[in-house]
């Protein structure tokens, strides 16, 4: 509703015709997401369940491999839990201590994988005391981006 006022202001100081103005309302009516928000409409992720994607993995850095020492594939499980279980990011944040990823080289190695470290707020979060993950949040999923069972990529 918000959104489509918005639009019509927008017909009156600009020179959008009232077609075009009609046609963006109905584009924007017709894109719904399955939870009732307009596309354009992005609700804030720390009220979402929490959820994780490995889309954009570095695994040259370590690896699933990586985690068979010092009982790390356990307490990335229990991280998974945690996250499975949390109801909100706020909660996750609060018990995972999560901290800006922002080491000159950790910036460095996010522009070598295609990441704008100005657009993308990367951080880490605490899975036990060493070992951390690093990624950023976009829509409402985590996209990790590191395994860091040794905690060196913030004291690089």
């Amino acid at each position: 509703m918000i959104l489509h006022r918005t639009i019509k202001k927008m017909s009156s100081k600009s020179k959008l015709t009232k077609t075009r103005v009609k046609n963006l309302s109905n584009k924007i009516t017709k894109t719904k997401s399955p939870h009732g928000h307009h596309k354009l409409y992005q609700p804030h992720h720390r009220i979402d369940k929490p959820n994780i994607s490995l889309k954009y993995i570095d695994l040259h850095y370590k690896s699933f491999d990586d985690l068979k020492q010092g009982n790390n594939i356990r307490k990335f499980d229990n991280f998974l839990t945690l996250l499975n279980n949390a109801p909100d990011w706020e909660y996750v944040y609060e018990k995972c201590k999560k901290t800006p990823t922002n080491t000159k080289k950790a910036i460095k190695r996010m522009k070598s994988l295609g990441f704008d470290p100005v657009q993308t707020e990367m951080f880490h979060l605490r899975v036990s005391n060493k070992f951390r993950v690093h990624g950023f949040i976009r829509g409402d999923r985590f996209k990790l981006i590191w395994l860091d069972p040794e905690h060196q990529i913030n004291k690089m």
